[in-house]
């Protein structure tokens, strides 16, 4: 039995390239025999994580960010297997959004998989949308237009690149109309942007969904008006400490279902950070606890 490792060398502006000879070390320190994926285009994970999967991987370790996270588990997912082996995360993207949640962010190499020796399994909810899985976020509006930005650069990585889209996303953004439904509770209008979420944090460090919690078998739901610009950046601290959900421009649901169709066009969504569009109704459904996480402590 081996542990897999999925390698983006290119995620954290290639800080996870750097890191992965320490990180392969320090995983065969611990449980043995290390068997290394590198990711070779967007995408390729999927399948190469649902083949290490089917050929009896005990665990998958993923080394790189959010969306290498987000094929991984979607590989994992579609594996046809008795049981799932858990998943984990060395973070070295950009927002490691999901590493807050399994608390393996902040930690070297050594320190995270010497927490991972002694982690706990939890099983985590997911979602689906547009027949793939995602683990933390689907996002239509602002800030998916804010991850088109942040992955187009080359230059900075963390919270300060999501900051500075913002900013840049901000000169140019134009609301969308949706039309939303939720375990049959439906409303319309201008939206600035429409999150549907199993964890608290987008974005390196904005709590859109303050009381998500991964497994508790809903999807939160903070839907946003348009606002002017001053308006944004006036409230744009209360969304990073997730205090801005009382405000009048703000709707917060929970649901295990929700259907999507934009007035405005094709729709432009990020899941875990990566881009998709499609026209037409985006009908979104919870599967409740199937992802098994190793929570590191």
């Amino acid at each position: 039995m081996t542990t897999t490792l999925v390698v983006n060398p290119t995620a954290g502006r290639g800080r996870a390239g750097r890191l992965a000879p320490e990180a392969t070390a320090a995983l065969q320190a611990t449980f043995g025999a290390v068997e290394r994926i590198d990711t070779t285009a967007p995408g390729t994970a999927t399948e190469q994580v649902r083949q290490a999967v089917e050929g009896g991987a005990e665990r998958v370790v993923v080394l790189g960010g959010d969306g290498t996270l987000h094929e991984a588990a979607n590989g994992l997912l579609r594996a046809a297997v008795r049981e799932r082996p858990p998943i984990a995360i060395l973070p070295a993207g950009t927002g490691n959004d999901y590493a807050k949640m399994a608390g393996t962010v902040g930690l070297s190499m050594r320190d995270a998989v010497r927490r991972l020796s002694r982690a706990q399994i939890r099983h985590f909810d997911v979602g689906t949308a547009w027949g793939e899985y995602f683990i933390n976020s689907v996002g239509i509006g602002f800030d998916a237009e804010v991850a088109r930005v942040v992955n187009s650069w080359r230059w900075v990585t963390g919270l300060p690149a999501y900051l500075a889209a913002v900013l840049q996303v901000l000169a140019h953004f134009r609301t969308l109309e949706l039309e939303v439904t939720s375990d049959g509770e439906a409303f319309s209008g201008h939206l600035l942007l429409l999150e549907v979420a199993i964890g608290p944090c987008v974005g390196g460090g904005f709590r859109l969904t303050p009381n998500a919690e991964p497994d508790d078998g809903w999807l939160d739901i903070c839907a946003i008006q348009h606002i002017s610009m001053p308006g944004i950046l006036v409230r744009l601290p209360l969304v990073m400490l997730g205090k801005h959900t009382r405000l009048k421009a703000v709707r917060m649901l929970r649901a295990r279902q929700v259907a999507v169709t934009s007035r405005s066009g094709t729709l432009h969504a990020q899941f875990d950070g990566e881009l998709r569009e499609v026209a037409g109704t985006m009908d979104i459904r919870l599967e409740p606890r199937v992802l098994p996480v190793l929570i590191a402590r």
